[in-house]
């Protein structure tokens, strides 16, 4: 359906292009990344209209991403172009970030609304819990660029981090669900493929046994509830 162009893009632009920054390659990574995502969206796009968001935020991260590939190039190689410099990289950079935060959001918009349509209320809650991480995270980083953050910076860089790599790792998970329990129509019979990776099949089996583990947690509890709440009833009715 393009679930996994949207997980493997994710994963390059969000994750893996930090790696590549060692190497001075983090925007081209990005650019890569943001491709796959087009993709992704361009394919769910037939599905549902709310993934049309997510494609148009993907061309403008893409065209924000080619900016900051060619200040990093011309720096690497000593180009002494006038129009480049802080201001250019300021603008670029800030440019990017919330054109960054608005894909996640197109993201886990589209997922929320596919799954609701589809009453795959598993999905649509996480898909909400992670837009409202990756709000908080963008209003954490913001508020540590402001100079009156300067007393507090390093407890707000500790949580920013700490926060980003939640958002990064829940909106991972979301997207592996997702490409294993939303299909084209037509697909219901299909069993699920394995990926080629074998640590996806791993983390996607851990993920699945860990939310039935938390749905059973959650069945009894409710049903402990309501066994006292009866026994309560009927002490009161003795009275």
């Amino acid at each position: 359906m393009g679930f996994g162009y949207l997980f493997i893009g994710y994963l390059v632009v969000y994750l893996l292009s930090s790696t590549a920054g060692v190497v001075g390659l983090s925007s081209v990574a990005v650019c890569l990344g943001t491709l796959l995502l087009y993709v992704g969206f361009a394919k769910l796009c037939r599905f549902h209209n709310a993934f049309v968001y997510g494609r148009w935020f993907s061309v403008l991260l893409l065209v924000a991403s080619i900016g900051v590939a060619f200040s990093d190039i011309s720096a690497m190689l000593l180009w002494d172009i006038p129009f480049l410099g802080e201001l250019y990289d300021s603008i670029v950079g800030w440019t990017s970030f919330f054109l960054s935060i608005c894909l996640q959001l197109a993201i886990l918009y589209g997922v929320r609304m596919l799954s609701a349509e589809l009453e795959l209320s598993k999905i649509t809650s996480a898909a909400m819990r992670n837009m409202l991480f990756v709000s908080l995270y963008a209003v954490l980083y913001i508020v540590g660029k402001l100079p009156i953050a300067a007393q507090f910076l390093q407890f707000l860089m500790l949580a920013t981090v700490l926060l980003n790599l939640a958002c990064v790792f829940l909106n991972l998970l979301l997207l592996l669900n997702c490409t294993k329990s939303i299909c084209a129509s037509g697909d219901e019979e299909i069993a699920p493929k394995k990926y080629r990776w074998e640590w996806l099949n791993r983390l996607g089996d851990t993920y699945e046994k860990n939310q039935q583990r938390m749905n059973e947690q959650a069945r009894a509890d409710g049903e402990e509830w309501m066994r006292r709440r009866q026994e309560k009833k009927r002490k009161n009715k003795r009275k």
